[in-house]
């Protein structure tokens, strides 16, 4: 499967003079629903609706309640206050009470970190629009073999893993029994993205002691020449912005192929055209 990766200049920059590509923390991203729970996995996951269910049929007595009938209702209250107190949730750090699933689910989104990558074997205007908007902007193809083989050992995380994302209605869906399924979902009017994901975490951490990350993202250790195919600039950049990415690369010790965008070819007018272009018919 064919990646990309659309960054403007000093992105680029940084991931060859670092050897990292950067992960962002997920709870800065713009789409409110994404990590966010389904309705149906609210109602399974939150004590919220057995709480109300409680309330409703146990909690107070019926008109013309007996002794019988109350103890009965005692006994069933008393019942499903320990199924309540015993219920728990699972997330990508761990077991958790479902009385704090309102609380402690969003804070998951603190200490996820991400790097989003695009699957096609071909450019994206739209990607260019959004995610190279600087004109001098370049486009990295790598494939989901070279990426997963690119990663290098690291000390900031225990656990790294490589996700397609699902794209789904929040109304609808349901998620599998995976815990970090609602981390690589998001709501149908992304599915242009057609998303692929670098997933990063340490699963120790305490999400009832570490509600808030000061950190906005992190550096994940890369091989460039395992990771980059080919470098795709921009077809929206200056003349002279392809010869110094070609410097910038060979300054760097990175050997790799920088081409022009496919959206920059001239349209064929003529037999001379037609003719330059013949040998990638092959």
């Amino acid at each position: 499967m064919i990646l990309q990766r659309y960054m403007d200049l000093p992105k680029f920059v940084s991931l060859l003079q670092t050897k990292s590509i950067y992960l962002a923390k997920m709870a800065a991203f713009d789409d409110a629903l994404e990590g966010g729970l389904t309705v149906s996995d609210f109602f399974k996951v939150s004590n919220a609706p057995k709480t109300f269910d409680f309330a409703l049929n146990l909690a107070w007595p019926s008109y013309n309640e007996s002794q019988d009938e109350r103890e009965e209702r005692s006994t069933a209250a008393h019942k499903a206050q320990n199924e309540l107190r015993e219920r728990k949730f699972e997330t990508p750090f761990g077991v958790y009470q479902c009385d704090e699933a309102e609380q402690l689910f969003p804070i998951c989104k603190q200490w996820l970190y991400v790097s989003c990558w695009h699957q096609s074997p071909h450019e994206c205007s739209a990607m260019w629009k959004i995610y190279g908007s600087d004109k001098n902007s370049v486009c990295i193809f790598t494939t989901v073999e070279k990426l997963m083989a690119s990663i290098a050992t690291s000390n900031l995380f225990k656990n790294i893993d490589f996700r397609e994302v699902n794209y789904i209605s929040h109304i609808e869906h349901e998620f599998s029994i995976d815990p970090i399924s609602p981390f690589i979902a998001k709501s149908k009017p992304y599915t242009f993205e057609n998303e692929f994901r670098v997933v990063a975490w340490n699963e120790n951490i305490d999400l009832t002691m570490n509600s808030v990350n000061s950190e906005v993202g992190a550096l994940l250790g890369v091989k460039l020449e395992t990771l980059i195919d080919k470098i795709v600039v921009s077809p929206y950049s200056d003349p002279w912005f392809k010869n110094s990415v070609k410097q910038l690369c060979n300054e760097l010790g990175v050997s790799v192929d920088v081409i022009d965008s496919e959206i920059r070819m001239e349209p064929i007018k003529g037999f001379y055209d037609a003719l330059s272009h013949l040998d990638k018919l092959v």
